[in-house]
């Protein structure tokens, strides 16, 4: 660590400049304090710093200022007398070394230097640009909050105290990252995290090796238990609502500078297919609708394949008129069951994709006239039949059910392998495709807890939890 002794402050501002390069946007600005004239420098740069509050905070007072401290005391104690008498910013520290002082300039600090001090005065005047709180655009609500988090940290961890004004709300600061140096905030309510879950996630996420940390996914991938599964052992949301509930539950929560998305630990299953919004709707109506978003997933996963290994395997399952007309229907393709509906599936994909990456004014309008077009040209020139696009697309639309985007993408990836047992083996493929995908469930644990949690190990009021949603009368009444 290299220390700055009483060099000049010729000297001590070229070792800065040096040790950044002699950026564009590194300003250094000198001055004389006091009636002594006691020469000073402050240096900032000047694209992450609020000039506003440089200026009331910081050169206003130290400019304006009439004396120092009495002429017998050590520059030293003058150097904190700044600090704690005359700099109205709301944090200041003195350090010892260009070496912790280079970390807090490009932070957005405004560092002081005071001629015959040894340490730097580090003042905080960071104004970095952010976007305006608007309502998360990766999962809309029928009801409920509709403010969403953004790109900065400190924005975020507001938006969840703002829901939970309790003194046991813990967030824990630490930094990610060799290169990019990125703030990441781990909070927690202290009286109901185990204490041990905490601490292993903090462990985690100090030895994170990557050079840069730009989104909450690069985190994920790397504190996530079973990194090679391709099931979400990490929870992520847009919510501050919903990260609100997670806390309440004793789950952790994971923030991330730059980054929108806020992560979450344990995650099972179970938690992938629920929402915070079922916790704002009459009970029945949350209940049913959690049921149909089961029975979505399960569509997800399994309807193309049931369709393939049915016709190809299984056809005396299929009632005769269904069966006649299906057959009808297929007249004239010339590819079979399972390259028609891979086809259709991989065209799907195709267009879901396109729409994301178009603009926003033309993309659901591509989606929807592309497969239109695509369906019905295809059906006439007699390449599909009609049955093999109504199981695509009601596939599609029973995708859209899933919560998660995490959990959704992993399901469209096994459906593609279960239409493939399906056309090697029928309806024994797919139960021996469900059979492997029980043993790798079983397998996952996040922070300990097993995946399949409540169903396995069976926890009854957990489960009972899961399936319906308990109205708020009968939780009180158990809680009495």
């Amino acid at each position: 660590m290299t220390k700055l002794h009483r060099n000049s402050l010729s000297e001590r501002r070229r070792q800065l400049e040096q040790r950044l390069g002699e950026s564009a946007d590194l300003i250094v600005r000198e001055c004389s304090i006091g009636q002594e004239a006691v020469p000073a420098l402050l240096m900032w740069i000047d694209s992450i710093v609020d000039k506003r509050t440089l200026q009331l905070t910081t050169l206003t007072p130290l400019l304006s200022l009439h004396g120092m401290p009495e002429a017998g005391k050590a520059r030293s104690e003058g150097l904190d007398f700044l600090c704690r008498s005359v700099i109205t910013a709301p944090e200041t520290k003195l350090v010892r070394s260009e070496d912790d002082a280079i970390p807090l300039l490009l932070d957005g600090w405004t560092a002081l230097l005071l001629d015959g001090a040894p340490d730097i005065a580090a003042i905080q005047t960071r104004g970095l640009e952010k976007r305006g709180i608007e309502e998360a655009p990766s999962s809309t609500v029928v009801r409920g909050p509709r403010d969403g988090f953004v790109e900065s940290l400190d924005v975020n961890v507001s938006l969840v105290r703002r829901r939970i004004r309790s003194e046991n709300v813990r967030v824990d600061k630490l930094k990610a990252g060799s290169v990019s140096h990125t703030d990441i905030a781990i909070m927690y309510i202290h009286q109901i995290a185990k204490p041990a879950m905490v601490e292993e996630v903090k462990s985690r996420v100090r030895k994170l090796q990557i050079d840069g940390v730009l989104e909450s996914q690069y985190v994920e991938e790397l504190v996530k238990d079973s990194p090679a599964s391709i099931f979400p052992t990490v929870y992520s949301t847009e919510r501050p609502d919903d990260i609100a509930g997670i806390l309440l539950e004793g789950r952790i929560a994971i923030l991330v500078d730059g980054s929108p998305f806020a992560l979450a630990l344990p995650c099972t299953l179970a938690h992938l297919l629920k929402t915070t919004e079922d916790l704002y709707l009459a009970y029945p109506v949350a209940t049913f609708i959690r049921w149909l978003r089961y029975v979505g997933c399960l569509m997800n996963l399994l309807l193309p394949s049931v369709y393939v290994g049915t016709l190809t395997f299984h056809p005396e399952m299929v009632p005769p008129q269904l069966l006649s007309s299906i057959l009808t229907a297929r007249e004239g393709v010339p590819f079979p069951v399972l390259l028609e509906t891979l086809l259709m599936e991989v065209t799907f994909e195709v267009l879901r994709e396109a729409s994301v990456r178009m603009p926003r004014t033309i993309g659901s309008a591509i989606s929807i006239v592309g497969a239109l077009v695509i369906g019905e040209s295809a059906v006439q020139a007699g390449i599909i039949s009609s049955p093999a696009i109504i199981v695509v697309a009601a596939t599609a639309i029973a995708s859209f059910t899933i919560p998660s985007t995490s959990l959704s993408g992993t399901v469209r990836i096994l459906r593609f392998g279960m239409v493939l047992l399906a056309s090697m083996f029928g309806l024994y493929g797919i139960m021996i495709g469900l059979f492997l995908l029980g043993i790798h469930l079983a397998s996952l644990k996040s922070l300990g807890v097993p995946y399949l949690a409540p169903f396995a190990p069976f926890r009854k009021k957990q489960f009972i939890k899961f399936a319906v949603r308990i109205p708020w009368f009968i939780q009180n009444r158990n809680r009495k």
